[in-house]
């Protein structure tokens, strides 16, 4: 049973995945300067043509908007979450991937909070909770059938209510070590267990975090136990993220979200 507010599909098959990752590693080894994508996770890569760092893969983008922003993630979130998105509320996006890391090849477990300039030797272990700067998220998993791994559950808290502030996304302190969700710590929270192709789709003010990962029951000590995702954000002009509800007669129309506000420059699903 997922929590309230999450919804997730089989979004890939194995050669989709496998696809994807062929990409991402040509990028990877193409010896293009590139940064962390965010200020949690140190490992993985930015996929946009404008930002320095970041990885401008014609391949990539066009997937990445094509596909899965214009195909997937904006017609779904809108149909999902009728009250929470209008018209304008998921025009740009922000997208990356992410890696974590369960060997035991070293102690670099993570806190998510070294900024350190060595920090990003380190390996990401697991994902303090946190809001994302989005109206949507889609976070998809980018391992392969073979490639398994213990942990890395995804929690959520109570989905949030139309009144929750989501401009504050400050965290009570005895909350960054709550990995494990206790029958009783939120009424509509939850984990969600990620599988080869898997993708999840969530607003982005519900708070949720990454649990540790490890080796998988079967692997020897020098096995590499790994999870990959690929995450987009979807969000307004400048980096906008709305807050308050729409009512009822101002929400959008089944073909506003699939089809684009007043038809024109919107096209996304039926190309």
């Amino acid at each position: 049973l997922l929590p309230k507010g999450v919804y997730a599909t089989q979004l890939l098959t194995p050669s989709g995945v496998s696809h994807i990752r062929t990409l991402l590693d040509m990028a990877t080894t193409s010896g293009i300067p590139t940064r962390r994508p965010n200020g949690m996770n140190r490992h993985g890569i930015i996929l946009d043509p404008n930002v320095d760092g970041a990885v401008p893969v014609k391949a990539l983008l066009n997937l990445v908007e094509e596909e899965l922003n214009n195909r997937v993630v904006r017609p779904v979130g809108r149909m999902l979450f009728p009250d929470r998105v209008g018209c304008e509320d998921d025009l740009s996006y922000f997208a990356f991937t992410i890696r974590y890391d369960g060997s035991e090849d070293d102690d670099n477990d993570n806190d998510n909070d070294d900024n350190d300039e060595s920090s990003t030797s380190k390996r990401d272990v697991k994902l303090k909770e946190h809001r994302d700067a989005s109206i949507v998220t889609l976070n998809i998993n980018l391992n392969l059938p073979e490639e398994g791994y213990t942990g890395s559950e995804v929690y959520f808290r109570d989905f949030p209510s139309a009144d929750d502030d989501s401009t504050d996304s400050s965290v009570p302190e005895n909350n960054y070590e709550r990995d494990v969700i206790s029958p009783g710590d939120d009424k509509n929270g939850g984990t969600v267990q990620f599988s080869p192709g898997m993708a999840i789709i969530h607003l982005g003010a519900h708070r949720h975090g990454s649990m540790p990962i490890s080796l998988s029951a079967d692997s020897d000590k020098n096995s590499s136990s790994k999870r990959y995702n690929l995450v987009i954000w979807l969000f307004g002009e400048d980096g906008d993220v709305r807050i308050a509800p729409y009512e009822k007669e101002d929400q959008m129309t089944v073909a506003e979200r699939w089809r684009g506000c007043n038809h024109t420059q919107e096209v996304f699903a039926f190309n």
